[in-house]
């Protein structure tokens, strides 16, 4: 991770840029225009700068989020007794299936987890039909939306839980 990982967008003119930015979770300053609102980053992997702003202002913001980024590169997330995912600042309240099926993939963090292994989780007394494991994959990656993590599905092998890109 370098000062080149950092998007730098344009505000108001490249909203829809910082949209995606965020939805992929890349590291991204905004400059905003001089007689623009004052912007409210999102997360720890956005920063702002007023317009005009001195190169030394920005690449010092730049160097700021390509040290953010690297610590967030290292979190993990974590699952309590109570059925709670945590992710940094993020949270959320799992329900019982879903949190027996995330399980394993917050214990692998990043490595491939097999679809027999999440299914034997989720449901431990056998699956309730054949598209249940699918299904419920699916309610939860809505649930993780927003929260910096990815669900991603690894053909002919299993999920994969990993930081959002």
């Amino acid at each position: 991770m370098d000062m080149t990982d950092v998007a730098v967008v344009r505000l108001p003119d490249e909203t829809r840029q910082l949209e995606e930015l965020r939805r992929r979770g890349v590291p991204r300053l905004a400059l905003v225009a001089p007689h623009a609102p004052p912007f409210t980053p999102v997360d720890l992997l956005e920063d702002w700068v007023r317009l005009p702003a001195a190169p030394a202002d920005v690449r010092a913001r730049v160097l700021t989020l390509v040290g953010r980024a690297v610590q967030d590169l290292h979190r993990r997330p974590e699952l309590s007794d109570d059925r709670l995912l945590r992710y940094g600042r993020w949270w959320v309240a799992l329900p019982p299936t879903d949190a027996r099926l995330i399980a394993p993939l917050v214990d692998r963090f990043g490595t491939v987890v097999g679809r027999g292994e999440l299914a034997k989780a989720g449901w431990p007394d056998g699956l309730p039909n054949r598209n249940s494991l699918d299904v419920q994959l699916g309610r939860l990656r809505r649930r993780l939306e927003g929260s910096g993590l990815t669900l991603r599905t690894v053909r002919s092998r299993g999920c994969v839980l990993a930081p959002g890109t």
